[in-house]
């Protein structure tokens, strides 16, 4: 087979790539800067990232890591053509004749497969990343689909997971191997109703060699969170010493009332003990927030917007469909739409373990002001709550319902149920999500005692 076409279609994503990426380097956020890093030193052997990743760290600030992706990004094209150029003379089709970037582009099933015809093609690091992708197949789509690997970089364990690997004796790596590679020819020879279990047998098996000790529901943790010292062994220790590289909010071209609406904004998503430990500094100083002058709310949006890490309003609403958390950095809607639905609702109940009584209300509120669907994905329809007085009085209403010691238990249990039926609205078909969201606000009223006229938007609040 010709494989001339397959190399210069590459070749020519490859250097386009590059140029689209260096001229949107100023519009990225940290975060996509430093996925962007991850993405390709995953496609790097270990030599390439001694050299290339010798002066980087997650923990850069932000004008230091723009500046390091846009010296990184022309180093690695470079790293990524001579791989493609050397893999253009290998003959034959197999595992070694495909390129670091194609083999992230494969599903986990295309690759076991491919090793099992030739099971020592592959390099060291190659085989620890495979392994450590395994450890993230808890379904057998996941195990199937070829942009797992793309996912699995927005976690530490993943990381953590190869360093493990890489401790481990090369025999006891390819011992490691020899066990799974049975496991992975049933798995395609299983019934359906088989597979599960193999794969989770897989994943015991490479997680009892490393000794991970986390549940392996939990591997899915910790979105984008920056990666430790231990994770990645190319981070400088010198590097630990920088500031925090959460790029400043600007808030020099807005108006007081933007500047005002924007503290309500970013405290409506706050813990009451967040609330005192950002908001009592300016008590002493200021009665009340129209009092705080221009400088002053400019400084304190900054400081909130730099606390919440990327949380916005729409994390109570939107975090059934795309990731969204409430009481942390939340997933990305790529990896969100993979996991199974047993493990989005174990991440949803932990968002909920984590909120206070003011956010549980908060969120509820929320969805039982969101009359229309669209409403629960609309910025523009959740910031318009702030202004209704009706808001705060819902509130008012969860929390004093509550509010008995016989019936404290009582709002979690309000709060587990609508997050269960909340994950039901948005795994529905487009036409039947207004009924379900209906049915979900029905629920609410009724525990709360509201009238009915409260569930349509022509009633007065």
């Amino acid at each position: 087979m010709d494989k001339g076409p397959r190399i210069e279609q590459m070749r020519r994503y490859i250097r386009t790539r590059e140029e689209e990426l260096l001229s949107k380097i100023e519009e990225m956020s940290e975060g996509q800067l430093r996925w962007t890093v991850r993405l390709f030193a995953d496609c790097l052997d270990e030599t390439s990232q001694s050299l290339c990743l010798a002066d980087y760290s997650e923990y850069l600030p932000f004008k230091r890591m723009q500046a390091y992706v846009a010296s990184f990004i022309p180093r690695y094209t470079q790293l990524a053509l001579a791989d493609l150029d050397f893999k253009a003379q290998v003959e034959g089709s197999g595992l070694n004749s495909l390129t670091e970037e194609e083999l992230q582009n494969m599903s986990c099933a295309e690759k076991w497969d491919l090793l099992a015809v030739d099971q020592e093609a592959h390099t060291p690091s190659q085989l620890r990343r495979e392994l450590a992708r395994l450890l993230f197949c808890q379904s057998y789509d996941l195990y199937r689909d070829p942009s797992l690997p793309t996912a699995v970089i927005e976690f530490p364990n993943y990381f953590e997971t190869q360093e493990s690997l890489a401790k481990l004796p090369p025999e006891d790596l390819q011992a490691l191997k020899g066990r799974i590679l049975p496991m992975t020819a049933d798995l395609e020879k299983a019934p359906a109703q088989a597979r599960e279990g193999i794969l989770r047998a897989i994943r015991e098996e490479v997680a009892r060699a490393i000794a991970f000790e986390k549940p392996l529901e939990r591997v899915f943790e910790g979105a984008m969170e920056r990666i430790p010292l231990g994770a990645m062994e190319r981070i400088p220790l010198g590097a630990m010493d920088v500031s925090e590289a959460t790029p400043p909010l600007d808030t020099e071209g807005m108006s007081r009332k933007d500047l005002q609406l924007s503290v309500r904004v970013l405290t409506d998503l706050l813990s009451l003990e967040e609330m005192r430990r950002e908001l009592s500094p300016l008590k002493d100083r200021y009665p009340s927030l129209v009092e705080i002058p221009d400088a002053g709310l400019k400084d304190l949006v900054r400081s909130l917007a730099e606390r919440l890490g990327g949380r916005t309003t729409l994390s109570f609403t939107e975090r059934y469909r795309s990731g969204r958390m409430v009481t942390r950095q939340g997933i990305s809607s790529d990896v969100w739409v993979l996991l199974p639905d047993q493990e989005r609702l174990r991440l949803l109940l932990e968002d909920n373990a984590a909120m206070d009584v003011g956010q549980t209300a908060r969120h509820i509120s929320r969805v039982f002001m969101s009359y229309q669907y669209p409403m629960l994905h609309d910025m523009t329809a959740q910031v318009s709550f702030l202004n209704e007085p009706f808001y705060p009085a819902l509130q008012e209403r969860i929390i004093g319902a509550f509010s008995e010691p016989s019936n404290r238990e009582g709002l979690r249990e309000l709060n587990r149920v609508v997050t269960l039926r909340m994950l039901e609205v948005e795994r529905a078909r487009p036409e039947d999500q207004q009924a379900l969201l209906l049915e979900v606000r029905k629920g609410i009223a009724a525990t709360l005692g509201l009238p009915d006229t409260l569930l349509y938007p022509e009633a007065k609040r």
